[in-house]
């Protein structure tokens, strides 16, 4: 097969969300295998406003190890990991601990991603993202050569009220992929 995509969602951020869904569909016509992420259902309820998200991390990691453990990256020319929020860290962690040859694709990343970060990813965020400030993601990817695009909105790369302004923002970013 030509390619895997594994699609890593946020904290009440699905696969089903604009920022994941048309990366997926995009991938999928390219031929590639999409592969959505799960976390369990105890996810659906949790709530995230910049408080400790140490322990949903870990729950996160623990939960859908074994789902990426049962993969065999060596059948795929192309491996890459899309994901939002918390999915970005672990999917940095995911290629770090199962040492996964992959390209990162990071949409909005938080703080606790930027160690997993370097200049192989894409990292994508708001011009406006309450959880990781615009201006130390954008100063962390100079200095570590990463490639970086913003966009208007917050953590969702949203626009309260502009779906015409959202939807140019998740076609440029699929023009990115």
């Amino acid at each position: 097969m030509k390619g895997l995509v594994l699609l890593f969602p946020g904290i009440r951020y699905t696969v089903d969300m604009p920022l994941l869904y048309y990366p997926g569909l995009y991938y999928r016509q390219q031929g590639y295998k999409v592969v959505p992420v799960s976390y369990g259902a105890q996810f659906d309820q949790v709530e995230f406003h910049n408080q400790d998200i140490t322990q949903e991390i870990e729950d996160a990691k623990t939960y859908c190890l074994p789902q990426l453990q049962a993969i065999d990256y060596s059948k795929y020319d192309s491996v890459i990991f899309v994901s939002k929020s918390l999915g970005t860290v672990v999917a940095g962690w995911a290629q770090q601990t199962l040492q996964i040859s992959c390209k990162q694709i990071y949409l909005t990343p938080i703080k606790q991603t930027l160690p997993y970060m370097d200049s192989s990813c894409m990292a994508i965020a708001g011009d406006a993202d309450q959880v990781l400030d615009p201006a130390v993601l954008k100063a962390y990817c100079k200095k570590h050569d990463i490639e970086y695009h913003v966009f208007p909105g917050g953590h969702r790369i949203e626009v309260k009220k502009d779906i015409s302004r959202n939807l140019k923002t998740i076609d440029a970013i699929v023009a990115l992929l």
